[in-house]
């Protein structure tokens, strides 16, 4: 599957390090990787979100408390697969009209349960800022603003506020801060991330 950016949405990224796109690919895409997030979720393949890298990864759940399923080429089901295709494309554009070096992506299936919430935070680690810019892809059907939940972007003397709603994607340079509001309602999502490293190059 080959979905590319148009130029205006390519200048929007460009001005704002921002881009919001609402029914990103066809609906019976979306429900099957979300069929696929359930059955992960039914196998127990979920755990606690940490914090840190990994040199010093920790759980601190007054920070956050999402639950988390790295997405691996090994046990990658159909409908993810055709997902990570879409964000490979993605990275080739990115490269091709920034003149970027990314050189892979790494994701990772999310679930927040009910009260759950990730606190203010950027997607560079301190000393390995190899996460260049952040995905976010949404499966929440039926989601409204009362079940809160909110991706916030601070962007500036800007916030950004978003609702997590089935088949948006939201694509943003990963050093900017932002948090996820406390959700009222189990929120669905695959976070990933283009580097300009190869994942398999983790002494850097």
């Amino acid at each position: 599957m080959h979905i590319k950016l148009d130029e205006a949405q390519l200048d929007a990224f460009a001005a704002n390090g921002l881009l919001i796109i609402d029914n990103f690919l066809k609906q019976e895409l979306v429900q099957d990787v979300l069929t696929e997030a359930k059955y992960w979720q039914e196998q127990e393949a979920f755990k606690q979100a940490a914090v840190g890298n990994l040199i010093n990864l920790k759980v601190q759940e007054n920070y956050r408390n999402d639950q988390i399923k790295w997405i691996n080429s090994s046990d990658c089901l159909p409908a993810t697969k055709a997902y990570l295709q879409v964000l490979e494309t993605l990275r080739l554009q990115m490269n091709r009209e920034f003149f970027l070096s990314l050189k892979d992506q790494e994701c990772m299936y999310a679930i927040y349960p009910k009260g759950s919430f990730y606190k203010k935070h950027s997607d560079q680690f301190y000393q390995l800022k190899h996460r260049i810019i952040s995905i976010v892809f949404y499966l929440n059907e039926n989601w409204t603003a009362e079940l809160g939940g909110q991706l916030i972007i601070y962007k500036d003397d800007n916030i950004e506020r978003i609702n997590p709603i089935f088949n948006r994607i939201v694509i943003f340079k990963s050093e900017l801060m932002h948090e996820v509001l406390p959700c009222h309602a189990e929120r669905f999502s695959i976070t990933g991330w283009l580097k300009d490293q190869l994942n398999d190059v983790n002494f850097l």
